[in-house]
């Protein structure tokens, strides 16, 4: 309840008040009839704007509260779909959120289709020159959002496929590619800022971030960028995760992902969210990239109330950093661990014959990696330098033979062996 009344907050309502429903569900309202009296007496009372519903109703229920209350019904999709339109601000996202909002706006359309016939024929079904003016504009009504979808589809895949070209470059830069993710208002772009410097919105509001933001991130000897996506949240509807698929992506792509877990929070809340995320997580296909959490807002707890979260997580297996992203208390301790997860670096030596490209091949080097020296000599520049295993390949792949030579690990492995070879 406490997190359906942010929600509502987040999406500019005042609360006037609230029913917890614990008793069965009922097929016709979704609540068993006696409770359905009981909430239209307080609102025959109270005269609130809207009533709004946790978790979500069919379309046929909404229909038939809004009948017996007489006042405008909505459940927690279309309040998060209302949170999400106010915070769009990239193209991708506002198409992201109509698409999801149409996709869902469709069953009632359909709904209504069907009320109408009900009440206007009897007998048997009616054929097509029977149907009236109210039910043909209907159905254009359902063709026109399915035409609108389809376009907004299309519209998304040539994004995703811009997107797709830039992370390519980018890999095929050097770069590494780190995500933070986690429960909605955990701090993620608090912690994205504090870690890159970059100007990402911060707010303490449910889903500030609606479309990624990616900025590098300082490593020695790396090239590495850091992503802010989108807060998850329980019971998130299919039809959102289906719409920020490309969003995500970026999550299920990236080389190590950091979870940002909201310390602030009861054990027994930080155990739920981080669920949720886990969960979420294998939803999007998410299997084998190394996750790292950071255990957000220690600022905020006593020693005594860190260890016990970290305890608590260190049980769920995970690899836990306690770390505050507001007053950048032991960021540089995550960054290491990050590190020590991504790909390892070697150290190689480089012999740039000189030419035409020499002097850009050598700037390229200092770009991926870090340079530890380099010799103008007769025939060339002699250059020992970290890499990363795909920056060594493009190299190898433009200079001529012999002229790259591994020299050993320059980083210990991902299981934190630190074997050299």
């Amino acid at each position: 309840m406490a997190e359906f009344k942010a929600l509502a907050w987040t999406a500019e309502y005042k609360v006037l008040g609230e029913f917890n429903i614990v008793g069965p569900m009922s097929a016709r309202f979704g609540i068993r009839s006696g409770k359905v009296e009981e909430i239209k007496t307080w609102i025959d009372i109270n005269k609130p704007d809207v009533v709004i519903y946790s978790p979500r109703l069919r379309s046929s229920q909404m229909f038939r509260l809004m009948e017996e209350w007489k006042t405008e019904v909505r459940d927690r999709t279309q309040l998060i779909l209302e949170i999400f339109d106010k915070h769009a601000r990239t193209v991708q996202a506002k198409l992201q959120i109509e698409q999801a909002r149409l996709s869902y706006e469709i069953p009632f359309v359909r709904h209504q289709l069907r009320t109408r016939m009900q009440k206007e024929h009897t007998g048997a079904k009616p054929v097509g020159e029977q149907t009236g003016a109210g039910e043909d504009l209907l159905n254009l009504r359902i063709m026109e959002l399915r035409h609108r979808v389809a376009m907004i589809d299309d519209k998304l895949d040539k994004i995703s496929e811009s997107q797709s070209m830039k992370r390519k470059k980018r890999i095929d830069a050097g770069f590494s590619e780190v995500a933070l993710a986690g429960y909605t208002n955990a701090g993620k772009s608090t912690l994205h800022h504090a870690l890159t410097g970059s100007d990402v919105e911060v707010a303490d509001q449910l889903f500030t971030t609606l479309s990624t933001k990616s900025t590098e991130l300082t490593m020695v000897g790396r090239r590495v960028v850091l992503t802010d996506s989108v807060g998850f949240i329980s019971d998130l509807p299919t039809s959102l995760l289906r719409a920020f698929n490309t969003t995500l992506m970026e999550i299920a792509e990236s080389d190590v992902i950091i979870l940002v877990v909201d310390g602030s929070n009861s054990l027994q809340e930080v155990k739920r969210k981080v669920e949720v995320c886990m969960d979420t997580f294998s939803q999007i296909g998410i299997n084998s990239v190394p996750i790292v959490t950071a255990l957000n807002k220690i600022d905020l707890l006593s020693a005594a109330e860190v260890q016990a979260r970290v305890s608590m997580l260190r049980n769920l297996g995970a690899r836990v950093v306690p770390v505050s992203a507001r007053d950048r208390l032991n960021l540089t301790d995550l960054v290491e661990v990050v590190e020590g997860l991504l790909p390892g670096l070697s150290r190689y030596s480089i012999t740039l014959p000189y030419g035409d490209s020499t002097m850009s091949m050598l700037s390229g080097i200092h770009e991926a990696g870090h340079v530890e020296s380099e010799v103008y000599g007769g025939d060339g520049v002699e250059v020992e330098a970290t890499l990363s295993l795909g920056a060594a390949q493009k190299l190898f792949k433009m200079l001529p033979r012999g002229s790259l030579r591994r020299l050993e690990s320059a980083s210990p492995d991902a299981d934190g062996s630190g074997r050299t070879s």
